[in-house]
């Protein structure tokens, strides 16, 4: 097989790579699925990393045959195969391919030499490795969802066939380029960041490990991750720990030299490529011939029209609007987010209220917030459309925010109104709920709620008079009836919202 670059690739090698990195992907997915307690897992992560594989051979087909060999990965292919014997005997020289500095382009060829190092220079065999180190980092998003959600098995599930099957997350990310690499890196951050925000050890430890991976590679993307990581911070519960107010401090201190890097990097990438306006990006991003097929995008750093550059960057183009082959295959996958859109809708009914509980959540509004303000300034839908893959997994967690079963009484917070979640909490600590105590699970109603310390010191029925959990919901025209019971709790009424 003959690619744009002129390098053959051997198919009985590739073969052997691809079975190599099966062999290797199996214990984890059997480990996941064990930590997990989901078998099910293990039939989605084997064929997401089929379809991973797939697609490797996919991106030199489409790009020899639809895109005239215009790509980026053929440069990075062209110098990794220079770099590559120099690497194997342990020269680490960028002499003779053509590398200018290491931020951005120049950390892809780099990452491309090393692993040509390792299977030859035999592009195929290079796109798999890629393909799989695109895939582990899908892994790593999913256990910080996990760890965000815990027990959540319905949600879970739910997330993991969004993920792993996102059509332009598996393409995109199939071939040497930079989104493999930040897939990779953005997963163990915010694999990381999810520990530290639920006060699991090891946490900075992968924050920093999934900044080294991609700090050179799109700097800006770290930024806008730990800007959402500092504001989900923010919103974390206070720790009882004795040593909690240093252990914090330290953590904001660390936090900050590794966002002060990020931005260093990203102002020096950023006036390497003509200014630090976003306005200028859009500019140089718009023009005619090869390349600017898609360009012409409007954009404004105005954020009252932010509403624009979410529909640039998540609906744009639509079937309605696409012009050539590749417009409409990407319509199509625009067409299927906008139908998880309404699908998921009653989670984007309590995003906001969501992110104010769960610091995980907050994380995730705030970079999918960022991402489009900053990205949609590309002004080029073929830019976006591979870029974008480095949102859909804050995106999804959006689309399935944790949520109680239909027709059972609600178990989070965020499902209640800012006024019932202080005396959801003292209910909750109390184990004064019905799941709590092994009572069967009560109708799905906003329930009204009173205070666990009242609900103790009254200890028999006369005295102690709440509302019982298990009460049916009433119907919006009994809401006078409702008032009557809750003033005679003591408590505030129920919200209808769901």
């Amino acid at each position: 097989m003959l690619i744009a670059t002129g390098l053959s690739s051997n198919p009985f090698t590739a073969a052997i790579v691809a079975a190599a990195l099966f062999g290797l992907a199996w214990p984890l997915m059997q480990r996941i699925a064990v930590l997990e307690n989901s078998p099910w897992l293990v039939k989605i992560l084997v064929w997401s990393f089929a379809f991973h594989l797939v697609c490797a051979p996919a991106q030199i087909f489409v790009v020899d045959h639809f895109y005239h060999h215009i790509a980026d990965w053929t440069r990075y292919n062209t110098q990794g195969s220079i770099l590559a014997p120099n690497f194997r005997s342990l020269n680490f020289t960028l002499a003779g391919a053509n590398v200018r500095g290491i931020v951005n382009d120049g950390s892809v060829s780099i990452a491309a030499g090393l692993v040509m190092a390792l299977v030859g220079s035999n592009p195929l065999a290079a796109f798999l490795v890629f393909s799989a180190l695109a895939w582990v980092g899908s892994v790593f998003f999913y256990r910080a969802f996990v760890v965000a959600f815990p027990g959540a098995f319905a949600a879970h599930r739910r997330y993991a066939w969004m993920l792993f099957f996102m059509p332009s997350m598996i393409f995109w990310s199939a071939d040497i380029g930079k989104e493999a690499i930040m897939s990779l890196s953005l997963g163990v951050m915010t694999f990381g960041a999810a520990k530290v925000l639920r006060r699991r050890p090891g946490g900075f430890t992968l924050l920093t490990l999934g900044m080294a991976i991609g700090i050179l590679i799109r700097p800006n993307e770290i930024v806008v991750l730990m800007g959402a990581f500092a504001a989900g911070l923010m919103i974390r519960p206070a720790s009882r720990e004795a040593r909690a107010g240093l252990k914090r401090v330290g953590g904001l201190l660390f936090m900050a030299a590794l966002l002060a890097l990020s931005v260093y990097l990203t102002v020096h990438y950023l006036f390497s490529h003509g200014g630090f306006s976003l306005n200028k990006t859009n500019a140089n991003n718009n023009g005619t011939g090869a390349g600017f097929g898609s360009s012409g995008l409007t954009y404004s750093g105005n954020p009252l029209y932010l509403w624009r550059d979410f529909y640039a960057v998540l609906f744009d183009p639509l079937p309605f609007n696409a012009h050539g082959s590749g417009e409409y295959v990407a319509a199509l996958e625009n067409s299927y987010i906008l139908f998880l859109f309404y699908y998921c809708r009653h989670s984007l009914r309590i995003v906001f209220r969501a992110a104010f509980a769960n610091p995980f959540v907050m994380l995730s509004l705030v970079y999918t917030i960022g991402f489009a303000y900053a990205f949609a300034s590309l002004g080029n839908l073929g830019l976006i459309a591979r870029e974008r893959t480095m949102l859909f997994p804050f995106l999804l967690c959006l689309l399935n925010i944790q949520r109680t079963p239909p027709g059972q009484q609600p178990r989070f917070d965020w499902e209640y109104k800012r006024k019932q979640r202080k005396a959801f909490r003292e209910q909750m600590a109390a184990g004064l709920l019905p799941w709590q105590q092994g009572l069967p699970s009560s109708p799905r109603v906003a329930s009204p709620l009173v205070s666990a310390t009242a609900q103790s010191a009254e200890k028999t029925p006369a005295s102690g008079r709440f509302v019982d959990l298990t009460t049916p919901p009433p119907r919006r025209s009994d809401a006078k009836g409702w008032d009557e019971v809750l003033r005679s709790s003591g408590s505030s009424p129920p919200s209808t919202d769901s």
